[in-house]
This record gives structure tokens, C-alpha cells and sequence, in this order.
């Protein structure tokens, strides 16, 4: 039988009779505080795998499963912390492109180059659902439209310059402007992490 801990206390809640382990979330959702949302999930100390949502909760046999909760504020500043991180790895994934493509290493660049571009859409797409829980008088020290605008207009530059194998032009797009610019991204989501919330609305 799966036992429930919300936020390091026991539960009565065991998922008898509930066909889905999103069922028994939606149950976990039901009796936390309202103001509150969960934050994370861990079944027996490991995160949740997306495959296991929906699977049956009887498949879990003893696992124990913790739930920690949280204000939708401290969610959101928990996830806006590490932005800066992820930033940090997609810039890692295109300068590791740039120099495959420099190496003359043209199959691995452009498989690093297509990965990198995706993390990158990724973490827009990312950022941009956590800027709209946000509440909206704080919304503008986490902005970063005008960075987003700025490496989308470069990495299209980027593809057309692939698209025509220009590959030395590619590799200087990559160096001279892109990574610059996720560097400043980098930048400023670090600073926005310490200092958004504290930021005057």
C-alpha cells in the first residue's frame, strides 16, 4: 500500500481504490492548503518519471510518496533560481557546436548545433510559462523579451548561414554574437533571481 508524506508529516491518504497515480495527486491537491500548490513529488526519494502519471497506483506497492507544497510565489522563485543554470548549459551546447563546426566536424555541429536550439526553444518556452505566475506588478524585473527577440534573430541567421554552409560565417555568428548574448542572458537571470523579488512594483 503506498503511504503519503506532505511537506516530512504523515497522511491518512493511500490511494486504495484509485486507479492512477494522477488520480492519487488530484486527491493529494484536494486536501492542501488552497493557497498553496504542489512544488514537488518524489516516489521513494527519486523524482516522479513523466511515464508513471499514469500508472496504476497498486504497481507502487509500499513506495512511499513526498509531496512538498509551497505559495505559488515560492514555486515560482524556487524554478527562477536555476534560470540562470539552464541558461548556463544551453550556452555550453552551442559553444560545443561552434567548435565542432571550427574543428571542421561538420555532421557533429550540426547535431550539437540542432540539440542546442532546441534546449534554447525549450527553456523559452520554460521561462515564459513560470513569467505567467508571476504576479504582474513584479512581471517586468523578469522580462526578457527583448534578450529572447535578440537570440531568436540570431540563431535564424544561424540556420540560414547552415542552411548555406557557410560554415567558418556560422561559427563566428556563434562566437562573436550568440554566446555574448546568452552570457548577458545568464547575467540577468542570476540578477533577477536575487533581486526581482525584492525590486519595487
Amino acid at each position: 500500500m503506498v503511504s503519503v508524506r506532505i511537506n516530512g508529516e504523515d497522511s491518512s491518504i493511500t490511494g486504495d481504490g484509485l486507479p492512477k497515480v494522477a488520480d492519487l495527486v488530484e486527491l493529494i491537491k484536494s486536501v492542501i492548503d488552497p493557497d498553496h500548490m504542489i512544488t514537488g513529488i518524489l516516489i521513494d526519494g527519486r523524482d516522479l518519471a513523466e511515464d508513471e502519471w499514469y500508472s496504476n497506483v497498486n504497481q507502487l506497492g509500499t513506495s512511499i510518496i513526498e509531496v512538498e507544497t509551497g505559495t505559488p510565489e515560492e514555486f515560482v522563485a524556487s524554478r527562477l533560481s536555476r534560470a540562470s543554470d539552464i541558461v548556463r548549459a544551453c550556452y555550453l551546447e552551442f559553444r560545443d557546436a561552434r567548435k565542432s563546426f571550427q574543428d571542421g566536424d561538420l555532421s557533429t555541429g550540426n547535431q550539437k548545433l540542432a540539440t542546442a536550439v532546441n534546449t534554447l526553444k525549450a527553456y523559452f518556452e520554460w521561462y515564459n510559462t513560470l513569467l505567467g505566475l508571476v504576479p504582474e506588478q513584479r512581471r517586468a524585473a523578469f522580462e526578457i523579451s527583448d534578450q529572447v527577440n535578440a537570440l531568436s534573430e540570431t540563431c535564424k541567421r544561424i540556420c540560414q548561414q547552415q542552411l548555406y554552409q557557410s560554415w567558418w560565417a556560422l561559427g563566428e555568428s556563434l562566437e562573436k554574437d550568440l554566446e555574448p548574448k546568452l552570457d548577458k542572458l545568464e547575467d540577468f537571470c542570476r540578477k533577477a533571481a536575487r533581486e526581482g523579488w525584492i525590486a519595487q512594483p
